[in-house]
């Protein structure tokens, strides 16, 4: 997985899940604090890290917490969760658009991170740059550049390994878009039709 840039204010999200570690750390040191000293003979206290609440917090809410409907709902969580299957079909300049062709994007992703994996009819490929546009008006828009391989066994297809660019509209249950190819490698470009199955 890699980073992602969204054009969403996240800032203020950190800053409240370090307000929250200050403050848990500090209810937590004092409640054991006042459960030893109710202990006689004991005679040390104990302090505990913000800085390890923090990394808890942030762990939890990359990972979990920010797909919660509810926080999507009231607007505090304004990144949209892409995870999981979409399948659909795509058409390519290759066979002159007169084809539509199975295609599957599976997208893995947390809070801060994203892989998007493509199965086609003759190769695979995987993300290495992406970016969400939320707040660019008309919806949110997907775009992301990824590296394509050949299956071995169609290597005499007449196209080869590229790099390429997706830019795909998100509608509810629904990604559709363009794709292009590096020219330098492969010159073919196509559009995607995908609906998320799970």
């Amino acid at each position: 997985m890699h980073e992602y840039s969204i054009d969403v204010d996240r800032n203020k999200i950190l800053f409240v899940l370090a307000a929250l570690s200050i403050l848990i750390s500090g209810l937590a040191t004092s409640f054991l604090n006042n459960v030893i000293d109710s202990i006689p003979f004991i005679g040390f206290s104990v302090s505990i890290a913000s800085m390890g609440i923090f990394g808890l917090l942030y762990s939890l809410f990359n990972k979990f917490i920010w797909k919660t409907k509810l926080l999507h709902q009231l607007g505090i969580v304004q990144t949209p969760n892409l995870n999981g299957t979409w399948r659909g079909e795509f058409q390519s300049s290759y066979y002159d658009f007169e084809e539509s062709l199975p295609a599957v994007l599976i997208i893995e992703q947390t809070w801060s991170k994203i892989c998007i994996r493509g199965k086609f009819n003759h190769s695979k490929s995987s993300s290495y740059t992406t970016s969400i546009k939320v707040n660019d008006g008309g919806g949110t828009k997907l775009f992301y550049s990824y590296f394509n391989d050949k299956d071995p066994e169609h290597y005499k297809k007449g196209m080869s390994n590229h790099r390429g660019y997706g830019r795909l509209e998100i509608t509810n249950d629904k990604l559709d878009g363009r794709y292009f190819n590096d020219p330098t490698n492969n010159k073919n470009h196509g559009a995607l039709q995908l609906t998320k199955s799970n």
